[in-house]
């Protein structure tokens, strides 16, 4: 079963396979799937005015060809400060791509956006995954919590930002460019083969109803991934992007823009581990990893 796009607008599937030091994505419309150390994944984004949206996307692997990290971002607005906003990402993405804690990526974008010229309210979710020790954290920036599915329950639950405790009255999780001052939280679970996670955008969860005008909803999403489960990463997403098109009765989905990212972790190469990362680290600087050395490839979409 193929993902047929909601719209004509979306690229081809380019399969995002990234080299080690390599960072993919950003606000074009696209379906494709993903290929990295110990992942298989979607994702699918649809600006609803075309070309360029307010949704931004990032998968990054870090040099070493062991860490990767997941950026999905919703700005207010769109044109050339989603652009700009988009670019900060990418290159704090890449400052920080061999930093385990996906929260120093929050951390700093909301310091660079708040009280910027670039100064528009963006909510954010950022995820690292280490495939050695099957090590998933995930942080929130004021964004819609993901689902995540245990192949051992065989249930989508959703995944809530983790509880902090600050000793001072300080804001925690806020959406970027509210307060300089905003700490983030960060939620680690250890993941088995088969198990998964899905991220959104508000694109998704505020799809409005043909007659109603009811929004698509938590629920509903939920029930669909419930009824779905067993279905590949393709698959459920096609599936998920279908129900949002018969929910709204548009096609093009052009009420908000639609981003989905989801992923499922399954075991990665043989002995990848510390030799891999010793050899990515030497040969990668001096343009010596042979090409598929760790089955991934880049893509060219900016």
């Amino acid at each position: 079963m193929s993902l047929s796009p909601a719209s004509s607008a979306l690229s081809a599937s380019t399969s995002a396979e990234l080299a080690c030091a390599e960072i993919w994505g950003g606000n074009r419309a696209i379906n494709a799937p993903i290929h990295l150390p110990g992942i298989r994944g979607w994702v699918y984004s649809l600006p609803s005015v075309g070309g360029r949206g307010g949704d931004i996307h990032y998968v990054s692997l870090c040099s070493s060809g062991l860490l990767s990290r997941f950026c999905l971002a919703d700005v207010a607005g769109h044109g050339e400060k989603v652009a700009r906003v988009s670019s900060e990402i990418h290159l704090l993405l890449r400052r920080y791509m061999n930093t385990a804690d996906e929260r120093c990526v929050l951390t700093e974008l909301n310091r660079r956006l708040e009280g910027s010229e670039l100064e528009h309210m963006t909510t954010a979710a950022a995820a690292s995954y280490l495939p050695p020790v099957r090590m998933l954290s995930v942080s929130y920036a004021g964004h819609p919590p993901g689902w995540y599915y245990r192949r051992s329950d065989d249930s989508w639950q959703r995944l809530s930002a983790a509880d902090v405790v600050t000793s001072q009255q300080q804001p925690v999780n806020l959406p970027l460019a509210v307060d300089p001052h905003t700490s983030f939280s960060r939620r680690r679970l250890r993941v088995r083969p088969g198990d998964r996670l899905l991220l959104v955008t508000d694109g998704v969860l505020e799809a409005p109803g043909r007659q109603t005008r009811e929004l698509f909803g938590d629920e509903r999403v939920g029930d669909v991934l419930m009824a779905n489960r067993h279905m590949s990463v393709e698959e459920l997403a096609a599936v998920l992007v279908a129900a949002l098109v018969a929910h709204t009765g548009d096609p093009e989905l052009s009420h908000d823009d639609v981003t989905l990212l989801l992923l499922e972790f399954v075991r990665g190469p043989r002995a990848f581990g510390l030799w891999e990362m010793l050899l990515n680290r030497v040969l990668q600087p001096l343009h010596l990893l042979p090409a598929g050395r760790t089955g991934i490839r880049r893509s060219g979409l900016s």
